[in-house]
């Protein structure tokens, strides 16, 4: 029960942490083709822009 619990509890951070796997969601903040910054997100090779731009010019 207690391995069990374990491996729930090692899949759960795997789900939510970023890890070395080239398929992980990972989210930056860059500057966008605006000039502004914003928050753009991968999955392997699909991103997309998250969120709205800032006010601030980068």
């Amino acid at each position: 029960m207690l391995n069990k619990l374990g491996n729930l509890g090692t899949a759960l951070l795997e789900r939510f942490l970023p890890t070395a796997d080239a398929d992980a969601l990972r989210c930056r903040t860059v500057c966008n083709a605006e000039g502004y910054w914003q928050v753009k997100c991968c999955e392997g090779r699909v991103c997309w822009w998250d969120g709205e731009p800032s006010i601030n010019p980068c």
